[in-house]
């Protein structure tokens, strides 16, 4: 319910409303907290240890018990006053972004980052765990810094290297001519999804400030934010969070309401939109059948410059340093995330004050993709909402996932063969069975690290992900 809270909040409900919503989920947050770290749920928990239990009902059993622990190691009061400061930053974010306004939510961000670090030191001491590392474990349970930094540095070496030589060898795309009409994207959109396999009849597309994804099997939602000037903006975030909702309809659903009727992580979560997103959706095949749809629904009648397959798959596929994380390309979006990863261990560790943020954004984003953003913070610290809405620790995540997807689509290449022509035809059934299968229909099961090992037979690893980048991009 909090989760569909938060659609609500996104989509629908006016600002007058904020201050009483983030009272109604910190009440909720904080009876849901009170129930799960009871003395009647862990004796609930022990007795049903003691019986002969499903691999399902064992994974409920250890999922459970991990958000009993959780529930535990957070104060009751610490819990509530988080909801209350993320939902109250979120909404300044919201009105503060459109007008680079950084000072106004400066303070409300200070509060949230705060609490944040908080809430990663007390699950630290529960947990035994450092801080951020403890941060990291409540999106992707199991995912440390020590397994993470080595794969991360592997690829920001590739890239260095590799970025410049794309970028020197590639032709840049012409902008494709048109205003284009948010009910004509959105119809577009909506075609697209249940080419995809998006169940309409327990789901819904919708706008945003941000793109996102929520629900459950029954009631699957995304949204996605819309550009009139250019188009892929918003189709590729559909196509994103449309990989997010296939997994989210295809969870067990007679576990819907059970730990273990959840996703994984959020980690295997980011792989799924990622592998619908950057494997399937940019893929030579896709855009050959996608493309005609663009055409039908956008393509206007007076002015057609630009508007060519060739031009379409330069344009989507074209590697530019920009400030944009969620119009990254495929080769430079890794950046954006080295970034966010950096600052988040500085800020967990002290070492970074929050109204350093913006300085610091600049010097890495100077560094690792030559633009400056200095006094532009709408597209540069400001950019994102999770630091406001108090999801501290998720970016590794993305960039977790996009390692997870290459995985995956090397295994499902091995146990179901090459789909480039089902694609080019409009055909998704293979692959969507396969990951449902394989990935959706497994709920908790495993831990993500445990369950991606489990379907590719090979250790969370970069060489698939670098691997699929130099293919597509490098040897191209």
């Amino acid at each position: 319910m909090l989760d569909l809270s938060n659609w609500d909040e996104s989509t629908n409900m006016k600002p007058a409303g904020m201050p009483n919503r983030a009272e109604v989920v910190a009440l909720t947050a904080g009876l849901r907290q009170k129930l799960i770290s009871s003395e009647e749920f862990a004796d609930l928990l022990a007795a049903a240890a003691d019986e002969e239990l499903t691999p399902m009902q064992h994974a409920n059993l250890r999922v459970a018990g991990y958000a009993h622990k959780n529930a535990l190691a957070i104060p009751a009061d610490l819990l509530k006053e988080s909801k209350r400061v993320y939902s109250d930053c979120e909404v300044t974010w919201q009105q503060a972004r459109p007008n680079n306004d950084w000072s106004s939510v400066l303070p409300k961000l200070e509060h949230a980052i705060g609490i944040a670090i908080q809430i990663s030191q007390c699950l630290g001491e529960t947990f035994d765990l450092d801080p951020y590392d403890a941060l990291m474990n409540q999106y992707e349970p199991g995912i440390q810094q020590a397994s993470v930094d080595g794969m991360f540095a592997d690829i920001r070496e590739f890239l260095v290297n590799a970025v410049p030589k794309v970028e020197a060898a590639q032709q840049a795309p012409t902008r494709m001519a048109g205003i284009f009409k948010a009910d004509d994207q959105l119809a577009l959109a909506e075609i697209c999804m249940q080419e995809l396999g998006f169940d309409f009849g327990r789901g819904r597309l919708d706008q945003s400030a941000h793109p996102f994804s929520c629900g459950n099997a029954f009631d699957a939602r995304i949204t996605t934010r819309l550009s009139q000037d250019d188009f892929s903006e918003s189709l590729f975030a559909v196509f994103h969070e449309t990989g997010h909702a296939r997994y989210t309809q295809n969870q067990p659903s007679e576990w819907v309401l059970q730990f273990a009727g959840e996703p994984t992580g959020m980690a295997v979560h980011e792989s799924q939109s990622l592998f619908m997103e950057m494997q399937v959706c940019r893929s030579d095949a896709f855009l050959e059948f996608v493309y005609p749809l663009v055409e039908e629904h956008l393509r206007p009648t007076d002015d057609t410059t630009g508007w060519s397959l060739d031009n379409f798959r330069r344009a989507v596929r074209f590697v530019n340093r920009g400030l944009i994380r969620v119009y990254a390309d495929e080769m430079t979006y890794p950046f954006h995330i080295l970034l966010r990863y950096a600052l988040e261990k500085q800020l967990c560790k002290g070492e970074l004050a929050v109204k350093d943020i913006p300085d610091a954004w600049n010097l890495h984003m100077r560094d690792m993709l030559g633009v400056d953003t200095r006094g532009n913070y709408q597209d540069g610290c400001m950019q994102d909402i999770h630091w406001f809405a108090g999801l501290f620790g998720y970016f590794p995540c993305y960039l977790l996932g996009a390692i997870f997807a290459a995985q995956l689509q090397e295994a499902c290449i091995h146990k179901i063969g090459e789909q480039t022509e089902r694609i080019r035809q409009g055909d998704f059934s293979a692959i969507s069975t396969w990951l449902a299968e394989n990935i959706h229909a497994q709920g908790s099961l495993m831990e993500g690290e445990q369950l991606i090992q489990s379907v590719t037979g090979s250790e969370m690893s970069a060489r698939s992900y670098i691997s699929h980048l130099k293919r597509r991009y490098v040897d191209a």
